[in-house]
């Protein structure tokens, strides 16, 4: 957990025990609740429900609400970019096995452009976002030959299987978080 997080847990814990919150901590509370909702569209077998989405909305429509509308987009335009470059690097590897050299598929540059750009803007380093980039792009090699490659000390193999049942969990992800940020509820499969 960053330090930010962790300070404002210990805030928000103090404000609870003193009886009182004020609104700047309700509002930082309400916050880190909706990103905590926004987060669990990710999970694997991950349901969204009426209640959740009506609980996620409750107070965002107020026209005082701009500061936490503000920091939900944010947060769900970061999630939506890291689906956009997770799908471009499934695309992207499966390309590659297609061809048996490797492909990077365009929709991976232009999410990796809006990365870079995104994080450039909140003046933080790139360098993570760089380094990831040039370790996808050289397991591009190993993936166009049908081999494993190394991530973070493990062997991963990738197959069409693979990237199919990832490509499925991504569009699940993605379709239950466009209809978390929908304001207006629909319910699954409309």
């Amino acid at each position: 957990m960053n330090l930010r997080k962790q300070c404002l847990r210990a805030g928000l814990v103090l404000a609870l025990s003193l009886g009182a919150l004020s609104p700047l901590a309700m509002a930082a509370q309400t916050d880190a609740e909706r990103q905590a909702v926004i987060l669990s569209m990710f999970k694997d077998g991950a349901t969204l429900t009426e209640d959740v989405h009506r609980e996620f909305w409750s107070g965002l429509k107020d026209p005082e609400a701009a500061v936490s509308r503000s920091s939900t987009e944010r947060v769900a335009f970061a999630l939506q970019n890291t689906i956009e470059l997770e799908r471009a690097t499934l695309v992207s590897y499966k390309a590659s096995i297609k061809e048996r050299k490797p492909v990077v598929d365009k929709s991976y540059e232009q999410a990796l452009m809006t990365r870079v750009e995104m994080m450039r803007m909140r003046k933080l380093s790139t360098d993570p976002v760089l380094a990831k980039d040039k370790a996808f792009r050289e397991s591009l090699v190993p993936v166009s030959k049908g081999q494993a490659f190394e991530v973070g000390g493990s062997k991963v193999s990738m197959t069409n299987a693979v990237i199919d049942k990832e490509l499925l969990r991504l569009d699940a992800s993605r379709a239950r978080l466009e209809r978390l940020l929908n304001p207006v509820w629909t319910p699954q499969g409309k």
